[in-house]
């Protein structure tokens, strides 16, 4: 009998200890599995030194605060973010995404709508948020030179004028910002940009094309043509030419009337970690964390609140020294989100003529 009551007391003594141990296991970060192990959130980035440096500012920062693994997947592809919902297989969590592509994914149900018990909004420019899109960041599409060019356009009037402006011209290989670009050159005012007169902008654009030498796809191009020489202008986006001055490049840009557009993070319509993906969003969009990011990188905050963060170097240098964003030359993302796929379609046949 006392043998029998000695092996019922082991076994009770060994199931305590497996549950105290499990129970140990489980008991560090919120966002670890049941298992122990870092649960692991898939990034979707543009990719290139601008993402080397999202990691510094944002994802490693992120993975130490959650106890979590960044899984970083690049570039950003709409139409593989289409592909995945469609089919049910998603493998992304959260994507970075130009903002009137992230707004017309929303329209089609392409997107999981943000917690915003989660994600504070508040401070950020109102016209970037909607109830599955987050902006966090401005970019402007500036005129971008070699510093050794004697010749530097301030408006767009200027750099489609090849006659005092000489040499091959590259720009961004899309129709949003390029045919605003073109209107403006064609003498219409900024605040009649909209709706765009697409006919027009086309005419504009016929008279430069036979000096665009590279139509570009990708934001690391413009540095590398520029201080190779191999063009001399290009539109480019400003981050990353501060990037590649950072680096030695002899470059520079203007701002006189660059036009910013938005970027916003998203979650695909069924991302496996969507709760995780909510908390990062939440993170990249405070005033501290876009501040940051905006003296790294020279592109603006969408978070008005990180503005008082900066400095007057800093925002000198963002091209907004009396601190202020001006909405003047800020893209009309509905008009893209409800125009886009027409007006890419005859652009993209316009490369063709």
């Amino acid at each position: 009998m006392k043998k029998k009551f000695g092996m019922i007391a082991l076994v009770l003594m060994l199931l305590l200890s497996m549950a105290a141990c499990s129970s140990d296991s489980s008991s560090g970060s919120e966002s670890s599995d049941d298992k122990g192990k870092k649960q692991k959130l898939v990034v979707v980035d543009w990719g290139g030194a601008i993402t080397d440096l999202r990691k510094k500012v944002m994802f490693e920062p992120f993975e130490k605060k959650y106890n979590v693994e960044i899984v970083l997947d690049t570039p950003t592809d709409y139409g593989k973010l289409k592909a995945m919902v469609e089919s049910g297989n998603v493998t992304w969590d959260v994507v970075k995404i130009e903002s009137f592509f992230a707004m017309q994914a929303e329209e089609k149900g392409l997107l999981e709508p943000l917690d915003f018990n989660v994600i504070d909004k508040e401070g950020t420019i109102p016209a970037m948020v909607t109830g599955s899109t987050m902006g966090v960041e401005l970019f402007t599409n500036t005129m971008a030179y070699r510093e050794d060019n004697k010749n530097k356009p301030k408006t767009w009037k200027e750099f489609w004028d090849t006659k005092n402006f000489p040499g091959a011209r590259s720009l961004f290989k899309a129709p949003a910002a390029t045919l605003e670009m073109a209107l403006l050159a064609d003498g219409v005012p900024v605040k009649e940009l909209y709706p765009i007169d697409v006919d027009r902008a086309f005419k504009s654009l016929d008279k430069l094309k036979p000096q665009i030498k590279t139509w570009w796809n990708a934001g690391a191009q413009p540095p590398q043509m520029l201080a190779d020489g191999n063009v001399a202008y290009s539109v480019a986006w400003n981050g990353r030419i501060a990037l590649a001055k950072k680096d030695g490049s002899p470059l520079a840009q203007d701002y006189t009337e660059g036009l910013m557009q938005g970027e916003s993070w998203v979650i695909p319509k069924g991302a496996k970690n969507a709760e995780l993906a909510n908390k990062f969003i939440a993170f990249v969009a405070t005033a501290e964390i876009q501040a940051e990011w905006s003296r790294q990188t020279d592109y603006l905050p969408a978070n008005l609140k990180a503005l008082d963060l900066l400095n007057d170097d800093d925002k000198k240098r963002l091209g907004i020294p009396n601190g202020e964003i001006s909405t003047d030359y800020l893209v009309n993302e509905q008009w893209w989100v409800e125009n886009y796929e027409e007006v890419n379609d005859r652009f993209q046949k316009w490369l063709l003529e």
